[in-house]
């Protein structure tokens, strides 16, 4: 009886062994894996890379120098593109995100203001649809999706106070919804990006975007695109979102 039970009890005490050196195999290699990889961003004009002498910020690249040392920014994002629009053509944004893209890597995915655009407006419902898509295909990589709703324009009404973009409001809700129903990660910058604005007065808002330029020799103020301040402030307000939420990619930064 007693050597039945000592024979249980070795053989109990091996398996438990193995799994626990199985275990932390499993662990040593997911820890390997981690320190290193691809963040990769796929959207339109407010992530696109900018020159050095552009006025224009990009809010994805902004997060760079809060990288841990072994994981580097891909920017596939394209100015004026919809979330179909970016997968036409055979050199396109998401092509590419598609061939960077390894086990273990983060994809942040931010469409919905030239979504709502009269001439390329993707309605709701195929919006969704498509955003379910980019996550199926970004999992099937081996890689985690990561929703994000447009950052808002830099809007203030004739009394001085911040407007909030109902448009990109509409998106943003959309882009939550399916990030519920597909199980995604999601951070609204939408509403991020309103909180910001909505506690400065409007010169300290307008100056988080590029404001005054000149395009086609027109003088114009551009409120939609944030200037490389206010693209910093937008990365900030994201990596301090996803640390406090205990977020996945939260654990890329430094």
């Amino acid at each position: 009886m007693n050597r039945t039970y000592l024979k249980t009890k070795t053989s109990t005490s091996r398996h438990g062994a193995v799994h626990m050196l199985v275990t932390g195999i499993v662990a040593l290699a997911m820890s390997v894996a981690a320190e290193a990889g691809n963040l990769i961003l796929v959207g339109d004009s407010t992530l696109a890379s900018r020159k050095p002498e552009q006025r224009i910020g990009s809010w994805g690249d902004s997060m760079g120098d809060r990288l841990k040392d072994g994981w580097k920014i891909v920017n596939v994002a394209i100015g004026g593109r919809t979330v179909k629009s970016i997968q036409n053509g055979k050199n396109t944004g998401w092509q590419k995100a598609q061939d960077a893209m390894q086990s273990g890597d983060f994809v942040i995915v931010q469409f919905g203001i030239n979504d709502a655009a009269k001439k390329k407006l993707v309605d709701i419902p195929e919006f969704k649809e498509e955003l379910a898509k980019f996550a199926k295909v970004i999992r099937s990589k081996g890689a985690t999706p990561v929703f994000c709703s447009p950052v808002t324009s830099g809007t203030y009404g004739k009394d001085g106070k911040f407007v909030r973009n109902k448009s990109r409001r509409k998106y943003a809700d959309a882009t939550r919804e399916i990030a519920e129903a597909e199980k995604v990660d999601y951070i609204d910058m939408t509403e991020l990006t309103s909180q910001i604005l909505d506690a400065l007065d409007k010169q300290a808002g307008q100056d988080l975007y590029v404001g005054a330029s000149t395009k086609n020799g027109k003088s114009i103020f551009d409120t939609c695109h944030p200037s490389k301040a206010g693209a910093k402030r937008y990365g900030e307000a994201f990596i301090k979102d996803a640390t406090t939420r205990k977020l996945p990619i939260a654990s890329i930064f430094k």
